[in-house]
């Protein structure tokens, strides 16, 4: 039991994202899910600083804390890419 926030946070995470993309990929869209999904990812990422501060040992509690941070760069740099595809005539 000593990495149980460690195994929260990857795991929460893992399924936070997998709700997001999933409303994608699907033809039910429903902003109360998205919302689910989001609480969700966001409680795992706080599982992972709980783990990160209590120094628990495993490479799990990294998961979340780097997809917190890779998640809006991939997104920024998908936009940014459109928009320079758009701009172009």
């Amino acid at each position: 039991m000593k990495k149980r926030f460690s195994q929260y946070s990857l795991w929460l995470s893992l399924l936070g994202i997998v709700i997001g993309v999933g409303q994608y990929f699907t033809s039910i869209y429903s902003s109360n899910i998205l919302y689910i999904g989001v609480i969700v990812y966001l409680t795992g990422f706080t599982c992972g600083v709980i783990a990160f501060g209590k120094n628990e040992r495993g490479l799990m509690k990294y998961f979340s804390l780097t997809s917190f941070v890779l998640i809006p760069l991939l997104l920024m740099l998908g936009m940014l890419f459109f928009a320079m595809n758009f701009g172009e005539s």
